[in-house]
């Protein structure tokens, strides 16, 4: 399935499907919105799916400064959001990078939020030395390209013995990215702040989902943050590593509809 209509408020194109609890859905990197596609079949009959391109990845073609922080991405949907008249009652969903930009998103806009969906991600800010890796990936990405960051995240990306189908849809994804926007992204990761302490504040109900295998975001890591929020849930994809919606999109939609039935 393909974004053959795609939609574009406030510069951000999105693709969108079904009727419903508005459910935004925020990608991880350095992916764009297709990254989700699986679930349209699933869900499509219970919410209002929203995949947006964040900026500087997919059909988005925001100028991008050297840096794109996890703020401006938030801002980014706030705005998209805004022009379409829709900023209230919405579930906010991110994996991985996409979980930053929703951590964001709610700290700066909980009048918007229904409900959060953390997949795959951390709360913790980068160590040091892993905030310099990205900033030196990023430099190096004009002169290594997109198909050396392909060969290098996919391996960690998948649980063992998955499809290889979707591992090559994920490269060819990968691919045809921008650089300049991959490299501004992965800047600002670099930069994120830490959430740990803030994550008690969060009142609003919250989805925390983890793929069994997952060697990024691993489930204890996950399970810790859930423990920390007032009004979580955590959940564990069998059989799937960092991409869980993506991998075992079934399981994912089912663990979705409970969720979203809470929220009525």
């Amino acid at each position: 399935m393909n974004l053959s209509n795609p939609i574009q408020y406030a510069g951000l194109y999105a693709a969108e499907f079904g009727e419903g609890t508005f459910f935004l859905a925020v990608h991880g990197f350095p992916l764009d919105h297709e990254m989700w596609l699986p679930l349209v079949s699933y869900l499509s009959n219970d919410c209002r799916l929203v995949f947006p391109d964040l900026r500087g990845f997919g059909k988005t073609s925001f100028p991008v400064n050297e840096i794109t922080t996890m703020r401006q991405f938030a801002e980014d949907l706030h705005q998209f959001l805004t022009q379409k008249q829709q900023t209230s009652r919405i579930v906010v969903c991110g994996l991985s990078m996409g979980g930053y930009v929703a951590l964001h998103f709610a700290r700066m806009f909980p009048e918007c939020l229904a409900g959060l969906v953390l997949c795959d991600t951390k709360v913790a800010a980068d160590s040091q030395t892993a905030a310099d890796n990205r900033r030196r990936r990023a430099d190096a990405l004009p002169t290594t390209g997109l198909p050396a960051l392909a060969d290098a995240m996919i391996p960690n990306l998948f649980a063992l013995n998955a499809d290889e189908d979707k591992k090559q849809k994920i490269r060819q994804m990968i691919l045809r990215q921008s650089l300049n926007g991959t490299a501004a992204a992965d800047r600002g990761m670099a930069e994120r702040p830490d959430m740990t302490d803030w994550l008690p504040e969060i009142h609003i109900p919250t989805l925390v989902v983890c793929g069994e295998q997952d060697q990024i975001s691993t489930p204890t890591e996950m399970k810790t943050i859930a423990e920390r929020l007032p009004n979580a849930d955590f959940v564990i994809i069998p059989h799937a590593g960092h991409l869980s919606p993506l991998e075992s999109p079934k399981t994912f939609a089912a663990y979705m509809k409970e969720f979203l039935k809470k929220l009525s």
